[in-house]
């Protein structure tokens, strides 16, 4: 047995390593944060560090509050911050520098000042789309979500599990965006079915609410007897309605097919194909978000033959960045192979997480 004094000596050491951990612990906490200061309307102070402005909502982070809080950009009065910033305008222009708010009037309605490294940009608070600190590394700087969903019946045993991963990075002249999106389905005695869909996109800013734009992907759907489907190609690409709360944007481009059929009656095939695309984002404070996106794609060298994608999705949010989301989505071929059928759409809820 372990004499008293050598125990003795071993709790004492245990005791100032659990003392050491709980000082380090409470020294990370109390971590000093910038000092920005944001003043509501109604006169609630803020003090602590401006993350960022999605959606209409100011993230700010403080000492006294286990996660950030989420502030109407409407209702916010004044803003001091020392960070600098990627701010996305209403007009499509994107500036970097220090942001400072202060109170409107009707002799000056331009509340938000810009300062930028050359010069002061002044605006108003509607006109500020987005906001984002801007970080040391691309991956801090990347912003996305994360989705699953599954669900099981007894009677039959089917099971039917999605997942959806998104992620996007945006800087002053250009943004790229990704997304994964997986369905599964098996059923006792039934056909398994499957669906993964791998998509990247690019935009490359010009002038006020216009872009060059372009898109990569990959599709593979067993419903449709589609090994394989690439699509690249791009085009043009302008803003029809930019806010806080709304976007409503179209493209139109050219685009590069190759098709790979899993039936022997159906070999592979390359298509030049013209490019057609919405999108829909609208955003609304506590309650959630709504994204819509409709591409068509006319056949070219195909003549006659149409194909359509849409993909569309509700969030709900719920907390510490935690939603619901529905999705749905359909793909639509007029001339797919004779074994296979013209539409192949899905519906599904699940949990996600917002980064």
């Amino acid at each position: 047995m372990m004499p008293f004094t050598l125990r003795c000596a071993a709790l004492a050491r245990i005791c100032r390593l659990l003392a050491l951990l709980l000082c380090t612990c409470q020294y990370a906490e109390a971590k000093e944060l910038r000092g920005d200061v944001i003043i509501m309307k109604n006169g609630d102070r803020f003090t602590g560090e401006v993350k960022s402005l999605q959606s209409g909502v100011l993230y700010f982070d403080t000492t006294y509050v286990s996660a950030n809080i989420a502030l109407d950009w409407t209702q916010v009065k004044e803003v001091q911050s020392k960070a600098m910033y990627l701010i996305t305008l209403a007009s499509g222009v994107h500036v970097t520098g220090r942001i400072e708010r202060t109170s409107a009037d009707q002799v000056h309605p331009e509340d938000v000042t810009i300062h930028n490294e050359e010069h002061d940009v002044h605006v108003p608070s509607a006109d500020i789309v987005e906001l984002s600190v801007q970080k040391s590394s691309i991956w801090r700087q990347l912003k996305g979500s994360l989705d699953a969903g599954v669900s099981f019946t007894s009677g039959n045993h089917q099971v039917n599990v999605t997942t959806n991963a998104a992620a996007g990075y945006t800087t002053p002249k250009w943004a790229a965006a990704a997304s994964l999106g997986t369905s599964f389905d098996d059923q006792s005695g039934g056909i398994k079915t499957n669906r993964n869909d791998l998509s990247l996109g690019g935009q490359r800013f010009l002038s006020r609410n216009s872009y060059l734009g372009g898109l990569v992907d990959f599709l593979h759907s067993s419903q449709q007897d589609l090994d394989l489907r690439t699509t690249a190609g791009g085009g043009y690409g302008r803003y029809w309605k930019r806010t806080g709360t709304t976007d409503f944007r179209w493209l139109a481009g050219v685009v590069y097919t190759e098709e790979s059929f899993t039936t022997v009656t159906s070999p592979s095939d390359s298509n030049a194909e013209a490019l057609l695309g919405v999108d829909y984002d609208s955003f609304r404070f506590k309650v959630g978000e709504v994204h819509m996106q409709v591409l068509v794609f006319p056949g070219l060298s195909d003549y006659g033959r149409i194909r359509t994608t849409t993909n569309n999705s509700l969030m709900i949010k719920l907390t510490n960045n935690f939603h619901f989301n529905l999705t749905f989505w359909d793909n639509y071929d007029s001339r797919p192979p004779a074994t296979a059928k013209n539409n192949e759409l899905g519906l599904s809820s699940g949990i996600g997480w917002s980064f």
